[in-house]
C-alpha cells in the first residue's frame, strides 16, 4: 500500500506539472494552453485527494502507536 500511495503522489506532482506547462506556454508568446491547465489541475488534485484519503486509511500500518482518538 506505501507504494501504492507514493506512486499517486507522484502522479500528482507530475498532474500538476502539466497544468504549470500549459499556464509557462504564454511566457513564450503562446496562449496558454487550457487543456493542459484544467486537465493537470483535476488529475492533480484527484490523485492527490486519493493519496490523502487512502493514506488517512491506512496511516494505521504506517506508524506503530496507540490511537486513542476513535474512544
Amino acid at each position: 500500500m506505501r507504494l501504492f500511495i507514493t506512486t499517486l503522489s507522484l502522479f500528482s506532482v507530475i498532474a500538476f506539472g502539466y497544468a504549470l506547462a500549459g499556464y509557462g506556454s504564454s511566457l513564450f508568446g503562446n496562449a496558454i494552453n487550457l487543456e493542459y491547465v484544467i486537465g493537470g489541475l483535476s488529475a492533480g488534485f484527484f490523485f492527490g485527494g486519493l493519496a490523502m484519503f487512502l493514506w488517512y486509511r491506512h496511516r494505521k500500518d504506517f506508524f506503530d502507536y496507540d490511537d486513542n482518538s476513535e474512544a
